[in-house]
């Protein structure tokens, strides 16, 4: 448990920053427009980057992850920010998991975490942070559809990408303020196509979840400790 207390430690906390969408080209994808503010749309400027916080705890007994990745409104300035979406995650603990099928964490506080969205459709996250910078960590999201059980046919559908920054300890999402953001917008700079690789890490499931025991090869940053979420 010692692992897992170190895990605990460094994940909890107030994160924020900006987030966006892609295409499974790696293409961004534009905000809706009804949610751009007028200013932007009088000097025709495009938005691709969600201003983003997401408030983490971690408990070291018995384990428990709970997270709530939650999208702000676009402002112009230092605008009080609001809430337009907020998406509750849940590791661990008694009760429904959300959907989560495996689970893997460091000390540093990385993590991948594997969530079934509906009966084909899966969600393969991964959380890296910086070996220079424990408080600056970036999320992935590959959205994947499972075509073929039998042979693991499988089709990314779209990624989201967060870049994060630990701003303080853990309160619960209460201070929603745009200047506090210490990232920049950067969807339209960045390139998310290509090779991605890392050490391989390996994970064995049980063999009832037919979908989630298909994906057992992880390309992730570091060596990641595996626990099966049953």
């Amino acid at each position: 448990m010692q692992v897992w207390s170190q895990f605990a430690e460094r994940v909890s906390g107030e994160w924020n920053g900006f987030g966006a969408d892609f295409s499974d080209k790696g293409n961004p994808i534009e905000l809706p427009q009804f949610l751009v503010p007028q200013a932007y749309l009088d000097w025709q400027v495009k938005l691709f980057d969600w201003q983003t916080q997401c408030p983490t705890l971690a408990h070291p007994h018995p384990p428990l992850l709970q997270y709530n990745s939650i999208q702000l409104y676009p402002t112009t300035g230092c605008d009080t920010a609001m809430r337009y979406s907020t998406d509750k995650r849940k590791v661990g603990g008694t009760g429904t998991n959300s959907g989560i099928a495996a689970f893997a964490y460091e000390s540093s506080g990385s993590y991948v975490a594997l969530w079934q969205k509906k009966d084909r459709l899966l969600e393969l996250e991964y959380c890296l942070v910086s070996p220079q910078n424990f408080q600056s960590r970036v999320r992935i999201i590959q959205l994947i559809n499972v075509l073929d059980n039998a042979v693991a046919k499988m089709k990314l559908l779209s990624i989201r990408l967060f870049l994060e920054h630990w701003y303080g300890p853990f309160r619960n999402g209460d201070q929603i303020e745009a200047c506090i953001i210490l990232n920049s917008a950067f969807a339209s700079t960045l390139e998310v196509t290509g090779i991605w690789q890392g050490s391989k890490a390996v994970a064995t499931f049980n063999a009832s979840n037919t979908v989630s025991s298909r994906i057992c090869d992880f390309l992730v940053t570091g060596s990641l400790l595996f626990v099966l979420i049953s």
